[in-house]
């Protein structure tokens, strides 16, 4: 699979709530405006999902960046790296 980053601008509860729903096994909350997404569709499908692109004039659910991963390195608590190495890398039970 591949993993998104979602980087608001700032604390979005619908934004946030949507992300919830539409990923209930396949998102990762880093702070209240990080997070991470883990699906195999497109970013154009993923931002169309949630309610930040592709909506009807009106019912947007928010404002964000959305990326792709490719790779990753850095220093956060073990749960974050136990579920990046889960949903990035296909390690069975994921």
């Amino acid at each position: 699979m591949t993993i998104f980053a979602i980087l608001m601008p700032a604390v979005q509860p619908a934004l946030a709530e949507e992300i919830k729903r539409v990923y209930p096994n396949d998102h990762f909350m880093l702070s209240d405006t990080q997070w991470l997404i883990s699906s195999h569709k497109t970013v154009t499908d993923v931002s169309n999902s949630i309610g930040v692109s592709g909506f009807e004039p009106g019912t947007a659910k928010g404002l964000a960046v959305i990326f792709t991963t490719s790779s990753y390195f850095g220093r956060a608590p073990l749960p974050v790296w136990d579920w990046i190495k889960v949903k990035l890398e296909g390690v069975p039970g994921g």
